[in-house]
C-alpha cells in the first residue's frame, strides 16, 4: 500500500511543479484526491496563486458524494485562512467528507502554520504529517527562502564549454551550448518569478531575457536589471513590453529624464555607499517584498564572481557543451582568492540532465538547511 501513496504523491508533486512560475507570491501546490485506489481528481495552485490546488481538485469533483471517505495527497499543508468566500482549504475538505490526508510540508506561513493540520485533526480526518518532503520540499525552496531569510532562491545560470569558459577573449559566446540545452533554459525561466541580468550583459549581448517556447510565453518572469551608473539605453531588446510589463531597474545614480519614456519601468535606487555585500541583500530584500520567491540570474563572470564570493548563489544551473576552448576563453568565474582548501564554498550535484552531447548539472549549496519538515 506504501508504494500507492508514493505513487500518488509523486503525481500531486508533479502537479505542483507545473504551476511553479506561476502562482505569484504564493507556492505553487499540487493536489490529488483518490478513492479506491483509484484517481478522482486533481488540481494545482492557479494563476497568481488563486485558485488553491485543494479547492481546484475538490470542486473538479462534479458529484460530490464521491469525495465522501476518499483520500487527499497535497504537497503543502492546507490553509488555514479564508479565501474571498470566507472558507480556507482546510474547511472545504472537512466539508467535503475526505476521511485522511497525507501532506508534504508544513506551511511556514504565520497564517497557516500547523494550523490547517490541526484543524483536520480536530474534525477527526487522520492526518499524515512530512510525507515525502525531501521530493516534495524542491518546490518550496524559493517560498521557504523568502519566509525565512527575506530573500528569494537564487539559482545562477551559466552556459559554458566543457573546461568552463562562457566565450571567447573576444566575447563571442554564440553559441556554445546546443539548441536543446537553449530551449530548456527557456523552460527554466519560465518556473522562476524573475530573471536578473546585468547592465554589461545587455551591452554585451542584447538579451530579450524571456520565455520564448510555443505555449509558454506567458509564463515570462519579471525582469530585474543591475545598472548601477544607468548604461543601458531604452533601445536594448530587454525593454521590449513584455507579459509581466514591470521591469525592476536598480542603480545608485538617478538621472531626471533617463527611461522616462518606458513607464513599466521601476526604478530603485540603492545606496551608492554600499559595499557589494549589502549591495546585492539590499537587492534581495526588496524582490523579496515584492513576493518574488524564486530568482533566476544570467549575467557574465563578474557578477558571477561577486555573488559566489559572497556565498549569496543558492543553486547552479551549469549547462556545459563538449567543447574545450582553453585559455583562449573567458571564465565563468574570476578569481575567488581562497587560501586554503577547506575555505571552498561546495555545490553538491543533485541532479544531471542531458541534451544531446550537453550535460546540465544542477548543484546546491551545501550549507543551506532544509526548513521543509522543521517549521
Amino acid at each position: 500500500m506504501l508504494a500507492n501513496h508514493t505513487k500518488w504523491m509523486n503525481f500531486a508533486i508533479l502537479q505542483g511543479l507545473r504551476s511553479k512560475g506561476a502562482t505569484g507570491k504564493n507556492p505553487p501546490v499540487g493536489c490529488v484526491i483518490v478513492k479506491n485506489d483509484m484517481l478522482l481528481s486533481y488540481g494545482r495552485t492557479g494563476v497568481s496563486g488563486r485558485p488553491h490546488a485543494e479547492e481546484e481538485a475538490i470542486n473538479n469533483v462534479s458529484d460530490k458524494k464521491y469525495l465522501l471517505g476518499s483520500l487527499m495527497y497535497v504537497t503543502l499543508e492546507p490553509c488555514a485562512h479564508k479565501n474571498k468566500n470566507g472558507v480556507s482549504c482546510a474547511e472545504q475538505i472537512y466539508k467535503s467528507g475526505i476521511k485522511e490526508v497525507f501532506v508534504s510540508c508544513i506551511d511556514p506561513d504565520n497564517r497557516t502554520n500547523r494550523k490547517g493540520i490541526d484543524f483536520l485533526k480536530k474534525k477527526d480526518i487522520k492526518v499524515h504529517e512530512n510525507f515525502m518532503t525531501g521530493e516534495a520540499s524542491k518546490l518550496y525552496n524559493g517560498f521557504f527562502s523568502r519566509i525565512f531569510y527575506k530573500k528569494p532562491y537564487i539559482s545562477l545560470k551559466i552556459a559554458c564549454s566543457l573546461d568552463g569558459k562562457i566565450a571567447l577573449k573576444n566575447n563571442k559566446s554564440k553559441w556554445i551550448t546546443n539548441e536543446l540545452s537553449r530551449s530548456y533554459s527557456h523552460f527554466l525561466r519560465s518556473q522562476n518569478d524573475a530573471i536578473m541580468t546585468s547592465s554589461s550583459t545587455i551591452l554585451n549581448d542584447n538579451p530579450r531575457m524571456n520565455c520564448r517556447l510555443n505555449g509558454l510565453e506567458r509564463r515570462s518572469p519579471t525582469k530585474i536589471i543591475l545598472d548601477r551608473y544607468l548604461k543601458v539605453s531604452s533601445n536594448y531588446k530587454i525593454y521590449d513590453q513584455s507579459i509581466k510589463s514591470d521591469i525592476f531597474l536598480y542603480s545608485v545614480l538617478q538621472k531626471k529624464h533617463h527611461l522616462n519614456e518606458n513607464k513599466f519601468v521601476k526604478k530603485i535606487k540603492v545606496d551608492k555607499k554600499l559595499n557589494n555585500e549589502d549591495f546585492f541583500n539590499f537587492i534581495f530584500k526588496d524582490l523579496a517584498s515584492k513576493g518574488i520567491n524564486n530568482l533566476l540570474i544570467e549575467t557574465g563572470s563578474i557578477i558571477n564572481t561577486l555573488l559566489l564570493s559572497l556565498n549569496l548563489v543558492d543553486e547552479l544551473l551549469i549547462f556545459r557543451s563538449g567543447n574545450i576552448i582553453g585559455n583562449d576563453g573567458l571564465p565563468f568565474v574570476n578569481k575567488l582568492n581562497f587560501l586554503e582548501i577547506n575555505q571552498l564554498t561546495n555545490y553538491k550535484i543533485s541532479s544531471l540532465k542531458t541534451f544531446e552531447d550537453n550535460i546540465l548539472e544542477i548543484r546546491n549549496l551545501t550549507n543551506k538547511d532544509n526548513r521543509c519538515s522543521q517549521v
